[in-house]
């Protein structure tokens, strides 16, 4: 109707309008209509390289990163959320919680690329451990960071997609207390983090109402079944990965630009670290060896869709423990008595 009266009006410039009117509207609604669900029944079913590009086309429809949570939505939120999701929700896009999708209150800005998973091979981990193709990985801060200090808490979450099934997902820090530097590549990152400080005990303790491995995240899911979705088995996995920059990937120290800006600049085919294996615990002998490269094979963006939709689920580390008992003992717990590892989950399946 609105049209019809510009035209009416004014033939000439209604004719001038309309495309212009289009072209906005064309605007306004195609991330909209870009984005597709990764979550359902039928998408765990596809092919591995049809996920991730879909995964790929959604973080793409929007380069600008999220805003940061206020803190005290940050604070009510995580302790207001049950912690199971992040351990039992399946698809590759966060749960929908009290009417809306549940929100990342902390990680809640990062950056995402595709990456390869390159075996170096002497080693007998299986499935993906043995190389991969089609991986997403978001680098990010763990809380909103202070330009005028050195502090900052960068961690990675990864994914790789597998043909027919859920993707493996696994998350890195250096250390939940962080770094004093704006270098993201600064220190190495690993499944496995050090102890937590008094000052992030009631974090910790949030977490352990989901698992009392809170130091740690499970890596067994990723050598069960390689990208095509075939069964290992006898699946052989290591007790925990190390991360290492390769040192070709530096920033300064002190703070020059947002995070996600100094992201974008990594080249496209560089590899973003070298990875390491721990065999078992250092306890009981564990020795470690490189066993692949983490490479990136697409630009580095900043995505809304990737801080607000994009989930990567955490594997209790009891699940891997449960399969190897003897690294029990030697294994840190957010507990004062050693626990089970096949006791009943407070999160069950």
């Amino acid at each position: 109707m609105v049209l019809r009266v510009f035209l009416h009006q004014d033939e000439h410039r209604g004719a001038l309008l309309v495309p212009r009117m289009l072209q906005l509207l064309s605007l306004l609604v195609a991330p909209s209509l870009a984005l597709e669900e990764v979550a359902s029944a039928s998408y765990l079913a596809l092919p591995a390289a049809t996920k991730a590009s879909r995964i790929w086309t959604n973080c793409l429809s929007d380069t600008s990163p999220a805003a940061w949570l206020p803190a005290l939505q940050v604070g009510t939120g995580l302790l207001g959320e049950s912690m199971c999701p992040t351990f039992r929700h399946p698809g590759d896009q966060l749960p929908l919680q009290g009417g809306g999708t549940r929100p990342k209150v902390i990680h809640t800005v990062g950056s995402v690329g595709r990456v390869e998973w390159r075996s170096a091979g002497g080693h007998n981990y299986t499935g993906l451990f043995q190389g991969a193709t089609q991986g997403i990985v978001r680098m990010s801060l763990a809380m909103q960071p202070d330009p005028s200090t050195l502090t900052t808490a960068p961690g990675i979450g990864l994914k790789f997609l597998r043909d027919g099934m859920d993707s493996a997902n696994l998350v890195a820090m250096y250390s939940v207390d962080g770094q004093e530097s704006w270098n993201f590549f600064k220190n190495d990152f690993s499944n496995h983090i050090p102890g937590i400080s008094l000052s992030k005990f009631v974090v910790a303790a949030k977490f352990a109402t989901g698992t009392r491995n809170i130091r740690q995240v499970g890596i067994s899911d990723w050598a069960k079944f390689g990208e095509s979705g075939a069964p290992v088995a006898a699946p052989s996995f290591p007790y925990r990965l190390r991360f290492h920059p390769t040192g070709s990937l530096a920033f300064p120290d002190t703070y020059v630009q947002p995070t996600t800006e100094a992201l974008a600049t990594i080249p496209v085919g560089s590899t973003l670290y070298q990875v390491f294996a721990m065999d078992g615990p250092e306890e009981l002998g564990g020795s470690e060896r490189r066993i692949g490269e983490l490479v990136l094979v697409s630009e580095v963006v900043a995505s809304s869709w990737g801080d607000q939709q994009l989930f990567f689920r955490h594997q209790d580390m009891a699940e891997d423990l449960q399969l190897r008992p003897k690294w029990n003992d030697a294994t840190p717990q957010f507990s004062i008595f050693k626990k089970d590892p096949n006791r009943p989950s407070p999160c069950p399946v």
